[in-house]
């Protein structure tokens, strides 16, 4: 049997490794313990939270700027576990578009020894009418990478009482200060030209354009619909999200989806063995030589020649 510091040793290691794929939603929880590896412990998570941060900010164009916000994740499931609703973020953190969600069994998304957790707890909500309790529980994305976090965990009755509900969301970080005072009343205004505005982003609007951003970012494998049909699901128009996205990052959408999918295939390539065919595949590309040509018009030469 393990003893704690052995115990210890060993979630150290699960997390390099985690940090090591690219994973930086997994963290420790605090030793009891006031010795070197209960340090260690603490100075790993504050490392893992830089470098998350670093990550999630490397897409800004303007990152001074960037607004304080909480990334969220959230579920309603019926009964039986089966989800109902998801909000955008939890489709963007796990790499799963919202059809992919919606319908199914909240077990689907969890590690194996997680699934035991919340079947135990499940049955122990449902016994009572109204319950709240909190549940530590890892989800793994779309590409197997793990987000370990401690949900809340809330059962309800519907409103006509016949049904009962579960709403479980955690919160993962915050990040950035917040918006100056009075931002909202004189909102952005975005033109074809200086001499006439066409548009102007309320708070709405730019929550939606970095929702637009963050979809990006966690689907680089999947190509994105037409800006028409994009602005329509994302409940704008074509025009706003077009010229609103270029006013907040600088580029066009369809730019900085190749800009991204880029920086995405050079770390593969620089920190993992994995093979050239596999990252342009991981990253939406079609073929290698569509892959190279354009990495090589990015940086200057071919993946190839990072693996030398």
């Amino acid at each position: 049997m393990l003893n704690t510091d052995d115990f210890n040793v060993k979630r150290i290691q699960q997390m390099l490794m985690e940090m090591a794929r690219g994973n930086f939603f997994f963290s420790l929880e605090p030793s009891a313990k006031n010795d070197n590896v209960a340090s260690l412990i603490v100075m790993l998570n504050m490392v893992n939270e830089e470098i998350r941060a670093s990550f999630v900010h490397q897409g800004f164009a303007r990152a001074e700027d960037t607004p304080q916000y909480l990334v969220q994740l959230s579920f309603l499931l019926n009964a039986e576990g089966i989800i109902e609703m998801a909000n955008q973020k939890t489709s963007s953190l796990l790499s799963r578009l919202p059809k992919d969600l919606i319908g199914t069994h909240i077990t689907e998304l969890l590690t194996k020894g997680s699934r035991k957790i919340w079947q135990k707890k499940q049955q122990q909500l449902l016994k009572k009418e109204y319950s709240d309790t909190k549940i530590p529980l890892e989800l793994t994305t779309g590409e197997g990478l793990i987000i370990r976090k401690e949900f809340n965990v809330t059962c309800f009755q519907d409103l006509d009482g016949t049904h009962q509900k579960i709403l479980m969301d955690t919160v993962l970080f915050s990040k950035s200060e917040p918006f100056g005072k009075g931002l909202w009343k004189q909102a952005l205004k975005v033109s074809k030209d200086t001499r006439s505005p066409k548009v102007r982003l309320s708070q709405k609007d730019i929550r939606m354009i970095r929702g637009v951003h963050d979809m990006i970012i966690n689907n680089l494998d999947n190509d994105l619909p037409k800006l028409k049909d994009l602005a329509l699901q994302m409940g704008t128009n074509e025009f706003k999200l077009k010229y609103g996205f270029k006013q907040l990052y600088g580029t066009s959408v369809f730019k900085f989806l190749t800009q991204e999918r880029l920086r995405k295939a050079k770390t593969l390539t620089l920190h993992t063995s994995l093979s050239l065919k596999t990252i342009a595949h991981m990253t939406g590309f079609k073929s290698i030589p569509h892959f190279s040509r354009a990495f090589k018009e990015k940086y200057g030469s071919p993946p190839s020649s990072l693996r030398k």
